[in-house]
């Protein structure tokens, strides 16, 4: 058969969509000729009775596909097992196939998979229908290929002459299926009635709902092959389960010829066009997220053209799936109340969610989630004073650079003339000065605590450890760059710029996980700059690796050797940690360690991980006790 001309600016041959190596298993692709971005794709299915396994080559190329391409719509060509290479279901299991390979492989060939279609003639007309009406019947999907987590639904189809209800081959009453069918080759088993339930498997008409995409069926009256009646009455039940459907019956038509008029090729592309309209406008502006009940988040996104997309909470990762409407969508395990860090991840890139604020956490711009606790109104906005949270710099001759610093002042500041103490505190690893007034909800506590008489009103400073060249966190020499940092630029620098009392008894130091570490040993090896010390989460004691079997008196000398002077020194010493933390065994045993010598220290406890909520809570506990 003489090749047959087409214009197009792109042709992949022979692609193996299977993986298996196997000549049944391959596909051709055409890119039309005008060049785009991306292009919406059309799958269009060869007849052969289901007897050719390689005929991909003769699939309505000159007629149908280049009407397709005419019209912007990329086409793909399959081969697929015939009935001598296996019986039914393993032909739809490789068109199905085929579909999750266009999605598999969008950013390879350009395809733009929120559109995808199937098309076929005769025997592909079957194919095409079942494609349609049978998205998401699990036994129809088949194991073939690579891209088994994707979907294999489509958003339309066209029928061209197709044998669509195998249960009623002889509609017109005048064939008989006899011993060589074509249905009963495919099955492998004869059409009587004790078999009637497999050629119902076979059936597009079997699967119809109100959720099937748009259908066109085209016809022609004079064929003599597979009657008119199949379409007709495929037409009439798509049309009854109100799926949107036409008809167009030829006249003159055959079983191929007077069939592809060039009326009938545009009523195809306009259909398609219409459909992928409709389609569009029903689109999803943007994912969707939603706290359930039990503390589980569900997500929905769209990421066209993605093979893999999880949603990573913490690094526990939930697979997402494809749905037949193209979304992708995950629900995790509950999750314990407060704010958690949350990724979502596209074929190994990670991205925010557009739905979810970004803060900086994990050493990057993560979003997050925050599930509700009961009882924990303090951390709210509420019907009371406000206080000011502020973004200033400062010039810091430790880094010869411009740094942030987020100071919260409470309400009345601005209109006041008095003094106030100042608490310094800490964000963890990964995070920065953002993190205790964003995550930490910080602004809201102490409004609702000063506003209840439960803490003296403070300011509130929240700087960024971060220092470029430090050494690390967890010993006092590690720690020299920040201490400088912070007792030799930060404090002079709020001292000089806002109405804060001097001397130790009017500061104090608190931090979480590294915070905690950095108030350790700066906090209660200074006492001269600090009287108030807050730990709280960190790992110094214990839980981490590096952390425990600390020597007290040699990490903070006269703690154990002069503990009355230690005591007197401290007003406060306070350390706290999740009851769920790893660091909470041997912060426990640290505790009574330093009880047992004498050291005056608070111990609490808050139910909950290595996370803001035991954070918040601790801050929450600690501001009250404080400047007293």
């Amino acid at each position: 058969m003489p090749e047959v001309k087409m214009e197009y600016s792109q042709k992949y041959a022979d692609i193996d969509y299977a993986g298996d190596g196997e000549l049944y298993h391959r596909l051709d692709i055409y890119l039309p000729k005008e060049k785009r971005a991306n292009y919406p794709v059309v799958i269009h299915i060869y007849g052969s009775a289901w007897y050719s396994n390689n005929s991909k080559g003769m699939a309505d190329l000159g007629t149908i596909c280049q009407a397709l391409l005419d019209a912007g719509y990329a086409v793909v060509t399959p081969n697929h097992r015939s009935s001598a290479d296996a019986k039914f279901p393993a032909q739809i299991e490789d068109i199905k196939a085929v579909i999750r390979f266009v999605r598999g492989n969008a950013a390879r060939y350009n395809f733009d998979t929120s559109f995808i279609a199937t098309s076929g003639f005769s025997s592909g007309g079957h194919l095409a229908s079942l494609a349609a009406t049978s998205g998401g019947v699990a036994g129809l999907e088949g194991s073939i290929g690579n891209y088994l987590q994707l979907s294999s639904s489509v958003d339309a189809a066209c029928d061209w002459s197709g044998p669509v209800d195998l249960t009623n081959m002889d509609c017109a009453g005048a064939r008989d299926p006899g011993a060589t069918a074509p249905e009963e080759a495919v099955t492998g088993v004869k059409y009587t009635p004790e078999n009637i339930d497999v050629f119902k498997k076979l059936s597009a008409p079997s699967y119809i709902d109100s959720n099937d995409p748009p259908i066109i069926i085209f016809h022609g009256i004079k064929d003599n092959v597979v009657p008119s009646c199949q379409s007709t009455g495929f037409y009439e039940s798509l049309d009854k389960a109100g799926v949107k459907t036409d008809l167009i019956l030829v006249e003159e038509g055959g079983h191929g010829f007077n069939m592809y008029s060039e009326q009938n090729l545009r009523t195809m592309v306009e259909f398609l066009n219409t459909a992928r309209e409709a389609k569009a406008a029903k689109r999803p502006a943007a994912p969707r997220r939603s706290i359930n009940p039990d503390g589980s988040v569900s997500f929905e996104i769209r990421a066209d053209g993605a093979t893999h997309v999880t949603a990573d909470i913490c690094n526990v990762k939930y697979p997402m799936k494809q749905g037949a409407d193209g979304i992708w969508r995950a629900t995790s395990a509950p999750l314990a109340p407060g704010f958690h860090y949350y990724f979502l991840e596209a074929d190994g890139a990670r991205f925010s969610d557009p739905l979810s604020e970004t803060f900086y956490g994990c050493g990057t711009m993560a979003s997050a989630v925050d599930i509700p606790e009961e009882n924990t109104d303090y951390m709210k906005v509420q019907d009371v004073p406000h206080g000011q949270v502020r973004l200033v710099n400062y010039f810091s001759s430790v880094t010869g650079s411009w740094r942030p610093l987020q100071i919260y002042t409470p309400a009345g500041y601005e209109k006041g003339k008095g003094k106030y103490p100042v608490l310094y505190i800490q964000h963890g690893g990964g995070e920065d000065h953002r993190g205790w007034m964003q995550q930490g909800l910080t602004a809201n506590i102490m409004d609702n605590l000063i506003a209840a008489g439960k803490a003296v009103p403070m300011i509130v400073v929240s700087a960024n450890s971060n220092i470029p060249g430090a050494r690390g966190s967890y010993s006092w020499e590690g720690m020299q760059n920040f201490r400088d940092e912070l007792v030799d630029c930060i404090i002079p620098f709020i001292e000089k710029n806002f109405r804060a009392k001097t001397g130790a008894g009017n500061r104090a130091m608190c931090g979480l996980s590294m915070g905690g570490g950095q108030s350790f040993y700066i906090g209660l090896r200074t006492p001269e700059v600090f009287s108030n010390v807050g730990l709280f989460s960190s790992g110094i004691f214990g839980g981490i690796a590096g952390g425990g079997d600390m020597d007290f008196e040699k990490e903070i000398p006269g703690m154990l050797s002069a503990t009355g002077k230690f005591n007197a020194s401290h007003k406060i010493f306070y350390i706290s940690c999740g009851e769920q933390d790893p660091r909470i065994g041997p912060t426990t045993r640290a505790v009574e360690s330093m009880r047992k010598a004498g050291v005056e220290v608070i111990f609490e406890s808050f139910p909950g991980d290595h996370e803001w909520q035991p954070w918040r809570k601790s801050l929450h506990s600690f501001a009250q006790k404080i400047f007293r």
